[in-house]
């Protein structure tokens, strides 16, 4: 490697070209990387600073051999962010020098530092990004008619601010001229195409981070040598990336990233989202991997993982239409098994009919364990594992080793599902929706209706009314709370405004005319109570059963394994031995009660955030653990995006994962060097002070943030809490709010208000919400919808591609907040001057929100229910 440092006027002015490659990254500086080079510049030309800035590395490798007449083109490896900012700066210079008369230098500037003037085509540029955002780039450069996009916004943003500046000093433009070019340093590294991507990887840390997806690419494309890079590209990487576009055409990283995590794990072994590249490259580093055909392999792996994700057909109908109904369900950690049950259908193990059973019993039993109340956590792992488990059975079955290891999970026969499903409160739950259509669909109606514009109906409705009491009897109050939610009183209609809270008899008039068989079928009964919804329950539960397929009878387990019960002992004996150790070393830590568990529960006394320890039989490894459930999910994302904050509490970076339980978790992890026990004390001493560290500072942060008392558990009532004056007056505001809206919508349900700045409605998505907020320092009253779940980014941008005809329905337009760098987007309303403080006001407030929120739900649920 070549190093020496350059100012960016000589990097520029030089008869060189700067090519970004193929597999860099999109253009992804935003307001507050421009707004931090900007206050850089400023900070520059202060008296006092007589140094230049140092701006970091711009790494290249030599683009093919040099031609006679041409310049000498550099691949930029390293620096593209910091370089394409730059000359983005250069033009606003460029454009606001020509507005204000100042053509001399606007000429200087254009021809000595943006483009060379006497060569045509790609060679004209100085900076020539390659395919992504090639366009947008070309256009601002020449002066003409910007595209949309971050690149446009830049300029923009650099033309604001040098107006402003140039309406008071008049040598503005020059003197920032003379500063970008002369006094910000690049240490400039020409590399051997050879050691390129070691040398890349330990200098690409600053910026905006790479993702696992960007990491991949780039370690494929330095394998590939750069004459070819274009064709590579062309003919193999763009038609992989292809089938993980947004809508907007660019790539979904995060579902690009998901895919190689998915791939890798479908040989059996669990990977964590973070070691996604460092696993893939370990995979191939060392193997003198082919790229081309590597690349192949990918394509042809990826077309079976769309069709695993229901975003395109299998070749099999069976196939995609089971996969279609996993999909209904929050079932994506199958995605590894479901690749390696594909790879047995390629080799012959499997048929197109086994692998539909296969769907079937990962569906049934998903949905079984859902209803029956078991947990859903740890499926990511376990799912994973059976992999391991079923491929290494012998019997040459892979759908029955892979039955015989559900049964060993846990999976509900038809009399505990049956029993499960009659009295759950499925319209509370999740899933009422995917299950009420799927009742309905099976009934085989010849001209089945479109269940699009359908709604839940609660037959008994949800407001006991005094002729629904009267029909109740005396045990009204106790029929209508055991009962409101359960299958049996649920059902789908496109009658639900008109019917409401009205008699059953008025009710049972209007289902008779359904087009949905299941809603017909209410009215065959005169009386509607108790016994009623129990009977149709059950009946609705044995159809269930053959929907969602799982065992006719208990399984009866093996004894325990010689193995299992090792396990058993090992761990009960690790945790007596910390449970010592800590009631030593750290008496001020609540007690530690040993169980020969993988997971002990650390009493954290804070709602709605569990504190776990874990410790791996398998390799000696500990781990803790924050598992926030849904109410805090919001708190988690703001830690995820702010992670400097939680890091500084335990001096070490936490890993941000969610589960398939709808809790959100951060985990601190410590490999042990050894299984052996004589570890262990080791092992003590990292949980201990760990322990001690969220003990002391993450749990009392996290109390406040939720605003409870450390004796507060998650029943606790919010009125009975001692609450602050802006707390009180949250709580009493936010009841108002919800009686209001529970009065005019019988589909929006608020969730019981709390003392905090915000509450949570439900769109009938997980992932998704209405969110009213109060910002009282501000002044200011919003109603958003959240936009997070697994693919946040993909589903903003389908939203997006809406926004006219949403906001027309609306009739008010919409604030659109992708939020680049958060793991979720907004779409909000606000109302400015609404301070919470003026509760002389209350009435106006909460009638502007009640109808934002009744007009944003009505708009949006349709469309989050048939987002992919």
């Amino acid at each position: 490697m070549k190093a020496s440092i350059h100012t960016l006027g000589q990097v520029l002015y030089s008869p060189s070209q700067y090519v970004i490659p193929v597999f860099q990254r999109n253009y992804r500086w935003e307001l507050p990387q421009w707004q931090r080079l900007w206050d850089s510049l400023e900070e520059i030309q202060q008296p006092e600073k007589t140094s230049n800035h140092f701006m970091g590395f711009l790494v290249y490798v030599v683009g093919g051999t040099p031609q006679p007449g041409q310049n000498t083109r550099f691949h930029l490896i390293d620096g593209q962010q910091r370089l394409t900012t730059l000359s983005l700066l250069l033009a606003a210079i460029r454009n606001v020098a020509r507005r204000r008369g100042d053509d001399e230098l606007a000429q200087e500037l254009h021809d000595d530092y943006l483009v060379h003037p006497r060569k045509k085509g790609d060679q004209h540029y100085r900076l020539l990004p390659k395919e992504h955002d090639q366009d947008a780039f070309v256009a601002l450069v020449s002066g003409k008619a910007a595209l949309p996009g971050r690149m446009a916004q830049a300029v923009a943003f650099f033309e604001r601010v040098l107006d402003n500046k140039a309406e008071t000093q008049a040598d503005t433009l020059r003197r920032v001229f003379e500063v970008v070019c002369q006094r910000l340093d690049f240490m400039g590294a020409t590399l051997e195409s050879e050691n390129a991507y070691s040398i890349f990887k330990s200098l690409n840390s600053t910026g905006v981070p790479l993702s696992q997806a960007d990491l991949i690419r780039n370690f494929v494309f330095m394998h590939v040598h750069p004459d070819v890079q274009d064709e590579f590209d062309t003919e193999l990487w763009r038609p992989l990336e292809a089938g993980f576009t947004a809508v907007d055409g660019r790539l979904d990283e995060d579902s690009f990233a998901r895919f190689f995590r998915d791939l890798l794990m479908s040989e059996g072994q669990y990977v964590p989202p973070k070691l996604t590249f460092a696993t893939f490259e370990a995979r191939h580093e060392d193997t003198g991997f082919d790229p081309l055909a590597l690349t192949r392999v990918l394509t042809q792996r990826s077309a079976q993982y769309l069709a695993i994700a229901s975003r395109a057909a299998d070749r099999d109908p069976g196939v995609t239409r089971a996969l279609a109904r996993l999909n209904r369900l929050d079932s994506s950690t199958t995605w590894p098994l479901l690749l390696w049950l594909f790879a047995q259908r390629d080799a012959g193990a499997l048929d197109a009919a086994g692998l539909a059973r296969a769907v079937d019993m990962l569906c049934g039993f998903i949905l079984r364990r859902f209803v029956a109340g078991e947990t859903s956590r740890g499926y990511g792992e376990m799912f994973v594992r059976a992999i391991r488990d079923t491929s290494g059975d012998n019997t040459g079955e892979p759908v029955a080793a892979l039955e015989q290891f559900l049964l060993q999970r846990g999976w509900p026969d038809d009399a505990r599902f049956i029993e499960a499903f009659t009295r759950f409160p499925l319209y509370k739950r999740g899933y009422a929706r995917e299950v009420l259509e799927a009742l309905e669909l099976a009934r085989g109606h010849k001209e089945q209706g479109s269940l699009a514009q359908a709604q839940i109906e609660h037959v008994l409705p949800q407001t006991l009314s005094d002729e629904w009491a009267d029909a109740l009897g005396e045990e009204a109050e106790r029929v209508h709370g055991e009962w409101l939610h359960r299958p049996g009183n649920l059902t789908l209609s496109a009658y639900n405004q008109e019917v409401g809270n009205q008699p059953f008899a008025i009710k049972r008039a209007r289902f008779i005319q359904s087009n949905v068989v299941l809603t017909r079928e209410v009215a065959d009964n005169a009386h509607w109570g108790e016994a009623e919804i129990r009977e149709r329950g059950e009946r609705m539960a044995r159809e269930a059963t053959q929907l969602w397929q799982g065992p006719k009878e208990p399984y009866a387990a093996e004894a325990e394994s010689a193995q299992d019960r090792e396990g058993r002992q090992v761990r009960l004996a690790f945790w007596t031995g910390l449970a010592a150790h800590l009631a030593a070393a750290h008496p001020e830590l609540p007690e530690v009660e040993p169980e020969p568990k993988r997971i002990l529960r650390f009493k954290a006394r804070v709602p709605q955030v569990r504190v776990g320890l874990r410790f791996k039989v398998q390799d000696g490894s500990v781990a803790l653990m924050l598992r926030f459930k849904p109410k805090a999910r919001s708190l988690w994302q703001m830690l995820r995006d702010g992670p400097d904050l939680p890091n500084g509490w335990v001096g070490q970076e936490w890993d941000f994962d969610a589960d398939e339980a709808g809790d959100a978790v951060m985990t601190l992890e410590c490999a042990a060097a050894s299984k052996d026990s004589g570890y262990w004390p080791a092992l003590y001493d990292w949980l201990g002070s760990k322990l001690a560290l969220v003990h002391a500072q993450a749990l009392p942060w996290l109390r406040e943030s939720i605003g409870a008392n450390a004796d507060d558990d998650d029943e606790a009532d919010d009125d009975s809490k001692v609450l602050s004056p802006t707390r009180q007056r949250q709580l009493a505001f936010w009841k108002q709010l919800v009686a209001r809206v529970s009065a005019q919508s019988d589909v929006v349900r608020p969730q019981k208000p709390a003392p905090q700045s915000w509450i949570n409605i439900s769109i009938g998505r997980a992932g998704f919400g209405v969110i009213p907020t109060v910002n009282q320092q501000a002044g200011r009253l919003g109603v958003e919808i959240m936009v997070a779940g697994k693919q946040p980014k993909l589903h903003f941008k389908q939203l997006l591609a809406r926004k006219d005809e949403i906001e027309q329905q609306l009739g008010f337009a919409l604030e659109w907040l992708e939020l680049p760098d958060a793991h979720q987007c907004r779409i909000v309303s606000w109302r400015n001057d609404s301070p919470l403080q003026d509760d002389a006001r209350w009435d106006e407030f909460a009638e502007w929100m009640a109808d934002r929120i009744i007009r944003m739900d009505a708009a949006f649920r349709p469309l989050v229910r048939a987002l992919p």
